[in-house]
């Protein structure tokens, strides 16, 4: 019966198709924009929220950095996540490593602004000096970089990135809509769209 019934109406099928899609894409939203241990900027019941995948070696998301931190000014509607995805080499993830592995110091926000806006290989040694004028203890961020918990953290971080189908940075989501790259015109028409949502 089921099964002649799917046959004589198979837009029933696709119906359903479309319900476990757009409940895994919800779930995947939900997890995206809601884990704790990622850096969040700005009101935690914002109606909107966006979050930045981003590299502090990529020259894209240096540019996006003054326009992501003038929305979290101006903007009290607005919630944003960051999150580490080193794509670009070595120096990349000991930026990102050295970043996560600063947060519970307090001093994310002023290290991560060092990191974004340094010009310059991200060397080792400039990573402890940008440290160590954001009022990082450099010692205690060495020591727990090696965590495995931080491991773990960018290899989840990795993977929702493949999720949204990104494959370089940085990548957009806002309130679950994929905006890959830094088009500054599409990001804010995807705002005006979610503030009228």
């Amino acid at each position: 019966l089921v099964r002649e019934y799917l046959v004589n109406n198979p837009e029933v099928l696709r119906e359903a198709l479309d319900a476990l899609e757009s409940r895994a894409s919800s779930e995947r939203w939900r997890e995206v924009k809601s884990d704790p241990r990622d850096f969040a900027r700005g009101p935690a019941d914002a109606p909107i929220t966006v979050v930045e995948f981003f590299d502090y070696r990529c020259t894209y998301c240096h540019a996006a950095y003054d326009w992501i931190t003038d929305l979290t000014r101006r903007r009290p509607d607005i919630r944003l996540v960051l999150k580490e995805l080193p794509v670009l080499g070595p120096d990349s993830m000991e930026a990102a490593r050295a970043s996560l592995a600063a947060m519970p110091q307090g001093r994310y926000w002023e290290f991560h602004r060092a990191l974004i806006t340094y010009q310059g290989d991200l060397s080792p040694e400039a990573i402890n000096r940008l440290a160590q004028r954001a009022g990082i203890d450099v010692a205690r961020m060495r020591r727990d970089m090696e965590d495995e918990s931080i491991t773990r953290q960018l290899e989840q971080i990795r993977a929702q990135a493949i999720e949204y189908q990104f494959n370089g940075t940085p990548g957009f989501v806002i309130n679950g809509e994929t905006i890959p790259g830094f088009h500054r015109e599409t990001l804010e028409a995807r705002l005006r769209s979610a503030a009228q949502e």
